[in-house]
């Protein structure tokens, strides 16, 4: 039996519904290495340990927000040192799930995160690179990484301040959820 290699542990708050469950299963779908797992009582420090246990460097914790529709994902990074967790809560503003778009997420074997070139991007991107432990590429042509990558995170401004991050191919074709951040 192989044993598998976890970059990532991907749960939900206690409180979730079923589509929070249904983002959760999707990212652990759309990132490399990623497993989802069921919460139940745990509380966040029993979290970490059990994560760490499985060898993962990140716990992914997706939360509902209002009307239903997830609010929130927080990124636990702990591989950095044993005491300090470095935290990154993004606030959703609107979800799309994958399966709304006719696509299936598979694991990619490699994932990186594309940003363009201007500042609310490229800080966003600079944060998830960070704290996801991927690599980021400045670029406003993502079909650039074309031969290197089968599936990028994309983030790009929108309009009214808004950025989405999007699980792609470096085609453009939809490979996981769309987030509004």
């Amino acid at each position: 039996m192989a044993v598998r290699k976890l970059k990532y542990i991907v749960t939900t708050t206690r409180r979730s519904n079923p589509r929070t469950r249904s983002l959760a299963k999707e990212l652990a779908l759309s990132l490399p290495h990623a497993l989802k797992i069921n919460r139940g009582k745990a509380r966040l420090d029993e979290l970490v340990e059990y994560a760490k246990g499985l060898g993962a460097a990140n716990l992914v914790i997706v939360g509902r927000g209002l009307q239903g529709n997830p609010g929130r994902i927080e990124i636990v990074n702990f591989c950095s040192s044993e005491e300090t967790l470095y935290r990154l809560i993004l606030k959703l503003r609107g979800v799309r799930l994958a399966r709304e778009y006719g696509a299936r997420p598979r694991p990619p074997p490699e994932i990186a995160i594309v940003a363009q070139a201007q500042p609310p991007s490229l800080e966003l991107g600079h944060e998830l690179a960070a704290t996801l432990n991927l690599p980021l590429l400045e670029t406003d042509d993502p079909s650039a990484v074309k031969g290197v990558y089968s599936s990028i995170i994309l983030v790009e401004p929108l309009t009214g301040g808004l950025l989405a991050v999007k699980f792609v191919s470096p085609e453009g074709e939809p490979k996981g959820p769309r987030l509004l951040v």
